[in-house]
């Protein structure tokens, strides 16, 4: 049966020529995002609808709550609460006919369902029947609310419901209008209806409560008409002549919240500030949620300083049922929360497998941040020496999770791919916030380093960005190498014999030839050495290089050459020496290139080489290259 024109509870936006516009779609926003789960959080992954739905809808309300705490230092602490219910019976007929869901399923009836941007499944053709209907509220406390009159930009309910991107918000999160699009993924109907409760302000006088629901379809057209797909369920301005639609206030506000099933707020107490939001048919699971919460807002709920707390609320045979994220729990996110502890806490770092690293200044920021990596040599970091667990088709990375302000986990970067593998937390300082806020897409999942010449991003943001992105690879590698055992292989050095035949058969045109065995190696060579911090951001290497005859060496006594090197890497190619110290052993004298000695050496006996480094910046990689030859008499 169709519904009465006058008696409509939603109100559809035409498109107009006249008028700026887009479609209600906006969804699409994030439609056809990948969700990254790099290395071992490939499995049981969360879907991406769920972790696109827990960073945006908190990251907009934690926003708030930081905005709340600029205002004042006696605040209630954040809470965010999902509870995910269902409405049978009389019930279910209450809910529908109050928010005129009836409205939607006929016009439903009247379009094409890809044309509108909906699911395939759906609550609106199951309205008649027995099922239950499914919503979800999500209740947050501790925030301003959405305040401002509505009038022009003034009003964040209009700039969060009702615009994309019109300006940057308060807090870190991002601009207006992409964080709706993941809340309106968290809705198979695409239907939102948000109450919010804020202090009186004094271009707002006598207002502290509104209430409005939004649909976002895709355009369309009935009867000959064009619309935008934006629809608003609110108070019918008739002093307005286009008839426009502008959100219930006060005591109206107040009853269609609780007749929605709402909690009704009081501005008055401090604990009540906030925002309610009602989704009709979530598409997103309790579990589901539950874990993308813990994948993202780790640093936030395991800080004890924090005051963050989220909470998901589910039916269970009748009962309410309550599932706290619990990271820590979680044997994956708990190395990380290691790694955030190596990061933010006083290290000496006298403990192989955890390093704290300060990064040194970038541009005009004299502390971009700290970097905290920790290991695990006997499980994870060589996952095949450890105890297997069904965990041997995970693509194993080492990863570091970037961290700014918001304190929400903005990418698990992957650092490398071969064992030992780490895991690690970079920390970025409030100071760089700004700009690197500035390089993340509209999903906020990564650091930026190049961008467009049509982009807006100052080159300032995005070379901070590749500064960090190429330290943090930097000090991986180095922690990396400090963590592999000691290999005494000989091609775990120079091969000067080896390298002549290759450079003979490269530059030989006429047809390969069988190579002879090559010549075993007549001296023996092993490195003893230990990376040392001598400033904050500086380090040094030292150690012994011994060289010694092996048991097939053709003579007792021989006169050999060693040079001891220690070479920097960049971009995986050798670049400039070391400055280094070598102390040698009695009976060897300096001789050739730098770095190179000449003297005998008898069986038995052995040579031990004792060098130094001077500091260099602790975000270069270096590699200790020693060598040894006997040396051929002239005759």
């Amino acid at each position: 049966m169709a519904v009465a024109r006058s008696s409509r509870k939603w109100h559809w936006a035409k498109t107009d020529p006249s008028h700026s516009g887009s479609s209600g779609d906006l969804s699409k926003l994030f439609r056809n995002e990948t969700v990254k789960q790099p290395g071992v959080f490939s499995t049981g992954a969360p879907a991406p609808d769920a972790t696109v739905f827990a960073r945006e809808v908190i990251q907009n309300s934690w926003d708030a709550a930081f905005e709340l705490r600029e205002e004042s230092n006696d605040t209630p602490p954040f809470e965010i609460r999902f509870s995910f219910k269902s409405a049978l019976g009389e019930a279910k007929h209450h809910l529908s006919d109050r928010l005129g869901l009836s409205e939607l399923a006929e016009r439903l009836q009247s379009c094409d369902r890809k044309e509108l941007g909906l699911r395939s499944s759906n609550c609106l053709p199951k309205l008649q029947g027995d099922e239950a209907l499914p919503y979800l509220l999500i209740e947050e406390s501790g925030t301003t609310g959405m305040y401002g009159p509505w009038s022009g930009d003034r009003s964040k309910m209009y700039l969060a419901l009702a615009t994309v991107a019109f300006h940057a918000k308060s807090g870190s999160g991002g601009s207006y209008g992409y964080g709706k699009s993941g809340l309106i993924r968290g809705s198979a109907v695409r239907t939102v209806v948000a109450y919010t409760c804020f202090r009186e302000r004094d271009d707002d006088p006598g207002v502290t409560r509104r209430l409005l629901g939004m649909t976002y379809w895709g355009q369309h057209h009935i009867d000959g008409e064009s619309y935008t797909g934006f629809a608003r369920f609110g108070h019918r301005n008739h002093r307005d002549r286009r008839g426009s639609t502008i959100p219930f206030e006060n005591k109206k506000a107040d009853e269609l919240a609780n007749e929605l099933g709402m909690s009704v707020r009081d501005a008055e107490v401090p604990e009540q500030l906030g925002t309610t939001f009602l989704l009709i048919d979530p598409t997103v699971e309790p579990p589901d949620l539950v874990k993308a919460i813990e994948r993202s807002w780790w640093p936030t709920l395991e800080d004890p300083a924090g005051g963050f707390n989220a909470i998901v609320e589910t039916e269970k045979d009748g009962q309410e049922l309550e599932l706290c994220p619990r990271p820590r729990k979680d044997n994956v996110l708990a190395t990380f929360l290691d790694a955030y502890e190596v990061a933010t806490a006083p290290l000496d770092n006298r403990r192989s497998d955890r390093k704290q690293i300060r990064f040194s200044r970038i541009g005009d920021a004299p502390h971009p941040g700290v970097l905290g990596l920790v290991a695990n040599p006997a499980g994870w970091s060589y996952p095949e020496q450890a105890e297997a667990s069904g965990d041997e088709a995970i693509e194993h990375r080492s990863l570091v999770a970037l961290i700014r302000k918001p304190r929400m986990v903005v990418e698990y970067y992957n650092a490398g791919r071969t064992a030992p593998f780490v895991r690690g937390v970079f920390v970025a300082d409030d100071s760089i916030d700004e700009r690197l806020r500035a390089t993340e897409p509209r999903g906020h999942d990564s650091w930026q380093t190049t961008a467009a010449e049509s982009d807006d991003i100052l080159p300032a943001a995005t070379e901070c960005a590749k500064a960090i992105v190429k330290r943090i690879k930097t000090q991986v590698t180095q922690f990396r190498q400090q963590l592999k055992p000691d290999r005494h292989r000989q091609d775990d050095y120079a091969l000067p014999a080896f390298d002549r035949i290759m450079r003979s058969i490269l530059s030989d045109p006429s047809p390969v030839r069988p190579l002879p065995d090559p010549e075993p190696r007549s001296v023996a060579i092993r490195p003893d050495w230990k990376l040392k911090e001598v400033t904050a951001d500086t380090l040094k290497l030292s150690g012994s290089v011994s060289f010694s005859l092996k048991e097939h060496a053709p003579d007792d006594d021989m006169e050999i050459a060693v040079s001891i090197r220690y070479v920097f890497v960049e971009d995986d190619r050798i670049g400039d020496d070391a400055k280094i110290t070598i102390d040698a052993p009695p009976g060897f004298a300096p001789a050739g290139a730098s770095n190179g000695f000449v003297g005998r050496l008898s069986r038995g006996a052995e040579a031990r080489f004792r060098f130094e480094t001077e500091p260099y910046r602790n975000d270069w990689t270096g590699e200790l290259r020693a060598n040894a030859e006997p040396v051929k008499s002239e005759r």
